[in-house]
């Protein structure tokens, strides 16, 4: 999932974002015209109670500016091939989740949308803490936090949600799209050359029967290795230069193709050995 904050410093801010999220044409609602509405540290349902709320709890701001930050417009957003597999119980389920990541102190209204074929959540979030005064400014490495968390909650409870996935950071052997490239494939609805380099990559490796064997593979594949360090590092992929194992095939990876064949040849061994005793015994 993309994780977008964008900061409000006006008051007007509060009524502008609120009407949109709750009245506009793309709130999502289900057949049954039921939709949800997350509220978190607010009284009442009411968009004129929930404003006078946000702005009575500056008073407890602790370092008052004349250009504070008033609120935050947060939105999660799920990749559009994933449509089929989400519900308003996951999103809402989501939403809760990515509040208590974010600050379970923050002030919240959280509503669904459906726009351009895909789903998001739309948040409204204060400028700082419920009754405390603190900012809930995060910093860069607080944001990659949460985003790390929340998507960590998703692979878990959803894992069906497989398109959604952005990397954020984190190792994994799966390679999953950034942020950039996620934009670009929502926008243009075409793969990256990193994407289709790794599909191709993918269908190499399950072909393969050892390390050797994933590189004729490559070159099969009309894909151009290239050398550095004394080894195979990396591919040229439409005039671009791409590092293997930050595509997710690390050293550790193909050397399991390796230790596939060994396996493989033990049990052989094992197997002519037992037929030769039968044989003997047979004698």
């Amino acid at each position: 999932m993309i994780i977008k904050i964008k900061s409000h410093k006006t008051k007007n801010s509060f009524q502008k974002l609120l009407n949109y999220m709750l009245y506009d044409k793309d709130r999502l609602f289900d057949e049954k015209g039921y939709s949800f509405i997350v509220s978190h540290n607010l009284k009442g349902n009411d968009i004129n109670e929930w404003i006078k709320q946000y702005q009575d709890n500056e008073q407890y701001r602790r370092l008052k500016r004349v250009n504070s930050v008033l609120l935050t417009h947060e939105i999660i957003s799920f990749h559009k091939d994933d449509a089929t597999n989400i519900s308003l119980e996951k999103l809402e389920d989501i939403a809760r989740q990515y509040i208590r990541q974010r600050n379970i102190n923050g002030m919240y209204v959280a509503v669904p949308h459906f726009d351009k074929e895909h789903y998001h959540i739309h948040i409204c979030a204060s400028g700082i803490e419920y009754r405390t005064g603190k900012a809930m400014r995060l910093s860069k490495t607080e944001l990659l936090s949460v985003k790390k968390e929340i998507q960590n909650y998703q692979i878990e409870k959803y894992p069906e949600l497989s398109k959604s996935l952005v990397n954020h950071g984190n190792e994994k052997k799966e390679y999953a799209l950034s942020d950039k490239e996620y934009k670009y494939k929502e926008r243009t609805g075409r793969a990256s050359d990193k994407e289709q380099l790794i599909g191709m990559m993918k269908t190499c490796y399950k072909k393969a029967d050892s390390k050797d064997d994933f590189y004729e593979n490559l070159k099969a594949c009309g894909l151009t290795t290239y050398i550095r360090g004394g080894k195979i590092s990396g591919i040229v992929f439409n005039d671009k230069k791409f590092r293997i194992n930050r595509l997710g095939f690390t050293d550790e990876r193909l050397e399991e193709l390796n230790k596939s064949i060994n396996r493989g040849k033990e049990i052989g061994e094992l197997r002519e050995k037992s037929n030769e005793k039968i044989i003997n015994r047979n004698r």
